[in-house]
């Protein structure tokens, strides 16, 4: 079987990572790096063997896939001149800055018939694979609430967005998810302290199937939190997504939903390849991306109007 050929465009704090994780997959040969800073690519390149493209047209042209992991407001223009150029896409969350780009992206892809991811790479943490398969067999009984808190101090690595769309889209995405169902309305409180985009949220989230969800997402804080709690008829779960480890409580018992510890990046790309081979089903696609975003930006919408908007996606 031929090795799949991946460039990977932009080689900063995660395009470094996916470099390292792409080469050591099986099957998988990371033909180009491409990055504006050129001694950085230079040096990744060194590092991990493969060459550096000259020009970003020059990393698609020799690839059969790319992966995005540029700046958030750069992801439209180098996916569509990926899908353009005829190559499967895997682009780093947000999908794009903008709703109207991502449904474009959607609508593209699906014209070349080709393959359009989204790095929403909790879908992919063991623990939330471990949560989600124990609510939606029930394991909780009815599920009624999802509360999702994720905070850190700072974000250096991060200038062109604020925290909505650097953290909370995270947690839109999983709580659309876990319900299995797509909001309503959303209504979100926001604001800004230490930035100059909003650096705290608040977004609550009422599912059409009656289910609530809660994000708060902050870089004000100086402890790092990753968790989510969901509640049910029959009980409660939390999840900690950094040790990835399940606490369930119910009326008669408490347990945990353990299992080995598992870099969700390297799931997320050996996704990615085996979707390109036709052997599995992208976790996260870009409809799902584009859902995300346009969710977080109603929520964004909501906290200038000072009022809950109602939420209609177009795919």
């Amino acid at each position: 079987m031929e090795p799949v050929k991946i460039s990977v465009i932009g080689v900063g704090f995660w395009g470094r990572n996916h470099v390292r994780v792409l080469s050591g997959l099986e099957g998988v040969v990371v033909e180009a790096v491409y990055d504006v800073n050129l001694e950085a690519a230079k040096s990744i390149a060194e590092r991990y063997g493969c060459k550096v493209a000259s020009s970003l047209g020059e990393a698609i042209e020799r690839s059969d896939a790319v992966t995005v992991c540029t700046p958030t407001l750069t992801h439209f223009e180098i996916a569509l001149k990926a899908l353009e150029m005829g190559r499967h896409v895997l682009v780093e969350k947000p999908i794009t800055s903008k709703s109207s780009e991502a449904l474009a992206l959607v609508r593209r892809a699906d014209e070349r018939g080709l393959l359009l991811m989204v790095g929403h790479i909790e879908r992919y943490n063991p623990g939330f694979r471990r949560l989600h398969d124990f609510v939606r067999s029930g394991g909780l009984g009815e599920l009624m609430s999802i509360r999702a808190k994720r905070v850190s101090g700072g974000a250096s690595r991060v200038s062109d967005v604020g925290v909505a769309l650097d953290l909370a889209i995270h947690d839109v995405d999983l709580a659309m998810l876990l319900a299995g169902s797509a909001p309503s309305r959303v209504y979100s409180m926001a604001g800004s302290r230490i930035s100059s985009h909003e650096d705290f949220i608040y977004i609550m989230m009422e599912m059409e199937n009656g289910v609530q969800g809660y994000v708060e997402a902050s870089w004000l804080t100086k402890r790092k939190v990753r968790t989510m709690e969901v509640t049910g008829t029959e009980g409660v779960a939390e999840l900690d997504y950094l040790s990835q480890e399940v606490s369930v409580k119910l009326s008669d018992r408490e347990f945990k939903l353990c299992g080995p510890w598992v870099e969700p990046l390297k799931l997320e790309l050996e996704n990615f390849i085996k979707s390109i081979r036709g052997t599995e089903r992208p976790v996260v696609s870009g409809v799902d991306g584009y859902r995300a975003l346009k969710c977080v930006e109603l929520a964004l919408e909501a906290s200038k109007m000072g009022r809950p908007v109602r939420v209609e996606f177009e795919v």
